[in-house]
């Protein structure tokens, strides 16, 4: 398994190099008004693509890609895996949600309709799933879960895209951090463990 690095210390002074303009970093006025904007897809097929060189999935990952090409539904742009029996899915990518909402790179877990994602919360599993997780992504950022009994998310991690403007190089930085974060929910176990309960629970509540 190839683990991801780290974001490096900061230092002054430091700038990109000159062939760095074929890939200029994702700008506020690419996500105006939130239209789908055929060179921002672009943008983040390219910083999904530098993602997956970043983090080979390991051999025992527990879900399928559910296609080679990344996706979009209303809100979001990326790449979707789900475990076996579809209960969960995976998501890595941007997401942008409503009018005013600052534009995330994100990797996050939720539950597939007709899974009810109560049945992981009701034992607080998805607070120790972000927890785990977290252990292993703390250089980089934490990892939230979600209490609203309405919402289909469970455990994630998102970063402002507006975060990694002053890096260097901002569309890598931001793919080494999907990376680190899918490398931190495989090995620190948090993942597994979300499946295998939700595998559990939609056996008792058939």
């Amino acid at each position: 398994m190839i683990e991801p690095t780290p974001p490096p210390p900061e230092e002054e002074g430091s700038g990109g190099s000159p062939d760095q303009a074929s890939t200029d970093p994702i700008a506020l006025e690419d996500l105006a008004a939130v239209v789908r904007v055929p060179g921002l897809y672009r943008k983040i097929e390219r910083v999904l693509h530098s993602m997956r060189e970043s983090f080979e999935l390991p051999d025992d990952f527990p879900m399928q890609l559910v296609s080679e090409e990344p996706g979009d539904r209303v809100h979001e742009y990326g790449l979707y895996w789900q475990d076996a029996q579809r209960l969960l899915r995976l998501f890595a990518g941007m997401t942008w949600g409503a009018s005013g909402y600052d534009p995330l790179w994100e990797v996050r877990v939720e539950a597939q309709p007709p899974f009810k994602p109560e049945w992981l919360r009701q034992s607080g599993l998805h607070r120790q799933a972000a927890r785990r997780a977290e252990s292993r992504f703390s250089e980089w950022d934490h990892f939230w879960h979600e209490d609203k009994t309405e919402e289909a998310f469970l455990v994630g991690a998102s970063a402002a895209c507006t975060r990694f403007l002053e890096e260097p190089d901002p569309d890598a930085t931001a793919a080494e951090y999907l990376a680190g974060a899918l490398h931190s929910l495989c090995v620190s176990g948090a993942l597994h463990a979300l499946i295998e309960a939700a595998v559990e629970a939609a056996r008792k509540h058939r």
